[in-house]
């Protein structure tokens, strides 16, 4: 990156209702928003670790920010140098391609995410979407999936945030195989356990046990968080190395900025998969969204993004 500075706010964040997870509640996020200056104008990036993901926190990332001391030469060095940065090395590869990030103005398909409301599937319904992703809580049966798939004609993605044991990961597995329509059980077991050798991967996408593509052995899909994914540079140069392997993008709650950044990202694949980007609305209200819900995700073209930064304080 060409020498230049930075700045950066750190944001919090409140869900209007604690998020339910297979691995507990959230009730709020911190975000970290950064701003470069370089002799090729402005760019803005997100840091945006989330719960039970292996990055550097929010504290970890504020340090190394500060200790840079506003200097970007100094930032990119440290971040390059450490594969412990990955939140950080995403918010500056977004910087690096602002100008492209702030020009896109596509959309992609989108899934929605089903709450614990029961009339929230028929309003995802009314609202168009045809792909559904539902949480896996400790209390779900199979059945009640069952029942989800009668009353939709769509397709459903099951997410256990790795909440689930040996036994229950083959059970869920084995029925999510005999389900066409379901695409696939996301991150069925904790990260690192070894169950996931004798699942196989047919229909079992790694989440949190992905992150970045260093040193992956799964033959299976995966779950990308932009946000956490590291470089984008390096991660596109892995993706189309091996296109056709099965890839869904998903949003880590982010602001507009990490949101347009990571919709983009998202965008320069070709792979078709609906998004998992169906997070707005769920804060409480605190100016930092902009783009629109719907079963579209699409980029926002007219946004002054230095307006919305001076907003921000």
């Amino acid at each position: 990156m060409n020498e230049g500075q930075f700045d950066f706010r750190r944001v919090r964040r409140r869900f209007r209702r604690p998020l339910r997870t297979g691995a507990g509640e959230v009730d709020a996020v911190e975000r970290i928003l950064l701003r470069t200056r370089t002799a090729n104008g402005l760019g803005y990036g997100e840091v945006a670790p989330w719960p039970g993901f292996p990055t550097e926190s929010i504290e970890d990332a504020t340090e190394v920010l500060r200790s840079a001391n506003g200097q970007l030469a100094h930032l990119s060095a440290v971040v390059a140098a450490s594969s412990a940065l990955p939140c950080l090395a995403a918010a500056l590869s977004s910087c690096r391609h602002w100008d492209a990030i702030a020009a896109w103005n596509g959309a992609l398909p989108c899934a929605g995410l089903l709450t614990d409301d029961p009339t929230d599937l028929a309003k995802k319904q009314a609202a168009g979407f045809r792909t559904l992703k539902l949480k896996l809580l400790p209390t779900t049966s199979i059945a009640e999936v069952r029942a989800l798939l009668a009353g939709f004609d769509g397709t459903l993605r099951l997410d256990a945030n790795g909440g689930l044991d040996l036994t229950a990961a083959r059970a869920w597995t084995e029925f999510v195989r005999a389900e066409p329509r379901i695409e696939f059980l996301e991150q069925p077991l904790p990260v690192g356990h070894a169950g996931y050798a004798s699942l196989g991967a047919a229909k079992v996408a790694l989440d949190e046990s992905f992150l970045t593509p260093a040193g992956l052995d799964w033959a299976g899909p995966v779950v990308v968080k932009p946000a956490l994914v590291g470089d984008w540079d390096a991660f596109r140069a892995w993706r189309r190395a091996q296109p056709a392997r099965p890839v869904t993008y998903s949003s880590s709650f982010e602001t507009a900025i990490g949101r347009q950044g990571a919709l983009w990202l998202a965008a320069q694949d070709g792979a078709g998969a609906a998004v998992g980007f169906d997070t707005l609305g769920r804060f409480e209200l605190d100016g930092r969204e902009r783009h629109a819900n719907g079963p579209e995700a699409r980029g926002l073209l007219d946004l002054s993004w230095d307006g919305f930064w001076n907003e921000l304080a």
